[in-house]
């Protein structure tokens, strides 16, 4: 519930303008105005009931909001204003006069549809503005033909709030408005000529892709994600290949090149593979030079050794195998866990089965995901942890209340707790538009921090098993996919550079040295793609810029208390162009960058890029590295979001 003591009149006409908000008819109202011109303010709450702000009127033109009355008092009261100030606004509103000025004349006898006020207004109401603008006549008309479109058709009855279907009426009333009365067949184009001018469309996109990738393939500053997924309800499976790009202005952008239909019996490694070159002959891209991303199903992995492309494991499904490992073997050992397992999982079924529930709950119970599983172990127990109380009212009003017994409400909570600092760490692997892959070494150590064992009763005998079954997996499942490239990017974050997380000083002398092994071997492969080796090799002659506008700290960042700050200010020197040179040189960047000063105020948005677009002149040979490394993605996850949207598509809702 919105208390509307607490809204501004600015703030209404927002979200009036974003269909937050509606406009609702004032039934009381019989006066011209409140008929034409003004509305009452409200909303359509969960349960698809109008509900009105009190205390506010808006023009139907443009959606000026004003105020009728007054705060509540301490006794309840409110303290009418009256509708001067709407009077006067109505008086000079422009889009009063232009609606007035293109109104087809009616006879209020024959109750013909009037046109429409200009189509901003008319987009605003979500199916529950003032429907008496048309005749009975028209209002049943309007509801079989929806209805027949729904039925005969077999459409989803979503279908008729879909934004595309709205969108294409509105368009039809706008055309209606400009030229009057016209046969639909005489506007309407079929699927010919649709199909037509998709393929027009698409011919289009895919050159601008290509033009787009030419520089990132060139430079070696592009990678992929791929992945296959099967949805539920038909059992087909797809092939989703997504690729990702880093500009000369260091930004990373991405695109979704394919999704492919396979039939189950043709899924085998060599038919994924001949897709996939399908896919890399289209979009140029270059063999055994683009790094991808995916899960660790074995057709896939076998897929890409058939050629030796470089793949790397995706981070967020190895989170996923730990934590279900984890939940397995703590099954095992506790049969009390067990029993709180099932009593869930037969609870969450119950409700998404019975009507009546889920709508009456604070917060939804959720399902599984199906694309991002790793989500489920907080969402699920957030959800329930968060409606307990309500749902165990609900249950024993319905003399149901034996599902939610054996429901130990102090486990939920530690698993709650526990579970909501790993959602933050999978959001830090997920993101599609900053670089992720420098977040995978430290997730790791934030993971392990998480799982520490601090009070051993008998209590948390449960929760603290989970915790030691994780931290054994994260050993076994995910730190032993971690590759040097991880590492590497994880150097290349300014934050990130001085590995503090690693408490251990011979393992991080030890990793230092890997990572600057590492990023010789990258700076070769720089030097003999680059066509400007001269200009990388000879150092800028002004100072490092350190004025970087200050920005403020993210309250959800897991890995701020082991960030550092942003640097500024080596001096510069000179180098030749061999490839002795480049180690040279190198070695100088590397020194420099190790050497920045940092300080409290700046930040980079926990974004490396940002960074290294600054230092681009200055530290050019890490730069062009930097930039390569984090098109990289720490995990398939945009192949995921795409397979969820095709999921809503698929499934029943």
């Amino acid at each position: 519930m919105i208390d509307p003591d607490n809204l501004k009149c600015g703030q209404i006409e927002a979200k009036l303008k974003l269909k937050e908000f509606i406009l609702i008819k004032n039934i009381k109202g019989n006066c011209e105005k409140w008929l034409n011109d003004i509305s009452l303010v409200g909303r359509t709450n969960e349960n698809d009931e109008e509900e009105i702000f009190e205390g506010y009127a808006a023009c139907n033109y443009c959606y000026s909001t004003y105020r009728t009355h007054s705060t509540k008092d301490k006794h309840g009261q409110r303290k009418n204003y009256g509708l001067k100030s709407i009077h006067q606004h109505l008086k000079e509103c422009s889009y009063k006069s232009k609606n007035q000025s293109s109104r087809i004349a009616s006879s209020s006898t024959t109750n013909i549809l009037p046109q429409g006020p200009p189509l901003r207004q008319a987009l605003i109401p979500k199916f529950t503005y003032n429907k008496n603008k048309i005749s009975n006549k028209y209002q049943n008309k309007l509801k079989d033909a929806e209805l027949k479109f729904v039925v005969a058709g077999s459409h989803s009855l979503n279908s008729l709030e879909n934004d595309g279907m709205i969108e294409l009426l509105q368009l039809g009333i706008e055309i209606g408005s400009h030229y009057g009365m016209l046969d639909v067949h005489d506007i309407f184009y079929g699927r010919k000529t649709i199909r037509e001018y998709l393929l027009i469309k698409f011919d289009s996109y895919l050159k601008t892709i290509r033009n787009a990738l030419d520089e990132p393939i060139k430079e070696h500053c592009l990678a992929a994600t791929c992945d296959l997924w099967t949805d539920d309800f038909t059992k087909r499976s797809y092939l989703d290949f997504t690729v990702f790009w880093t500009t000369k202005e260091y930004e990373l952008k991405h695109s979704l090149l394919r999704c492919k239909y396979f039939e189950e019996e043709s899924k085998t490694a060599v038919n994924i593979w001949n897709e996939l070159k399908i896919i890399f002959d289209s979009f140029n891209l270059s063999y055994g030079d683009t790094p991808i991303t995916t899960d660790s199903g074995s057709n896939i992995v076998a897929a890409f050794k058939i050629t030796d492309e470089t793949r790397l494991p995706c981070m967020a499904h190895r989170c996923n195998t730990v934590l279900q490992i984890a939940w397995d073997e703590t099954i095992k050992t506790h049969h009390d866990f067990e029993i709180f397992c099932n009593c869930i999982k037969d609870l969450r079924k119950f409700i998404n089965q019975t009507s009546g529930i889920q709508d009456k709950l604070p917060k939804s119970i959720k399902c599984n995901s199906g694309t991002r599983p790793w989500r489920s172990y907080f969402t699920v127990h957030d959800s329930l942890n968060a409606s307990f109380t309500t749902l165990t009212q609900i249950l024993s009003a319905r003399n149901e209340q034996h599902r939610i017994f054996y429901i130990n409400t102090v486990l939920l909570l530690n698993i709650v707790d526990l579970m909501e600092q790993f959602s933050l760490i999978f959001d830090y692997l997920e993101f599609s538009n900053c670089p992720t892959l420098q977040n995978v070494v430290p997730s790791y150590y934030k993971m392990v921090s998480y799982c520490q064992i601090k009070v051993n009763t008998q209590e948390k005998q449960i929760i603290n098993t989970l915790k030691s079954e994780i931290l054994k997996a994260l050993g076994d499942k995910y730190w032993s996919s971690i590759t040097l490239l991880h590492w590497i990017a994880t150097f290349l974050e300014p934050t990130f550079k001085s590995l503090t997380f690693v408490h251990d000083k011979k393992d991080r002398a030890k990793r230092y040295n890997e990572i600057q092994k590492g990023l010789h071997v990258l700076a070769g492969d720089v030097l003999t793609t680059s066509d400007d080796d001269q200009q990388i090799l000879i150092p800028p002659t002004d100072p490092i810029s350190s004025s970087s506008p200050p920005k403020k700290k993210h309250k959800n960042d897991p890995f701020v208390d082991v960030r550092q700050h942003v640097a500024a200010n080596p001096s510069p020197s000179s180098s030749k162009t061999t490839l002795e040179s480049l180690n040279i040189e190198l070695d100088r960047q590397l020194r420099l960058y190790n050497n920045m000063t940092l300080n409290n105020n700046s930040e980079y948005d926990n974004n490396p890029l940002l960074f290294w677009k600054q230092q681009q002149d200055h530290l050019s040979l890490l730069a062009k590295i930097a930039r390569s490394i984090f098109a990289i993605q720490a995990s398939s996850s945009e192949s995921e979001r795409h397979f969820s949207i095709a999921g809503r598509v698929v499934t029943e809702q």
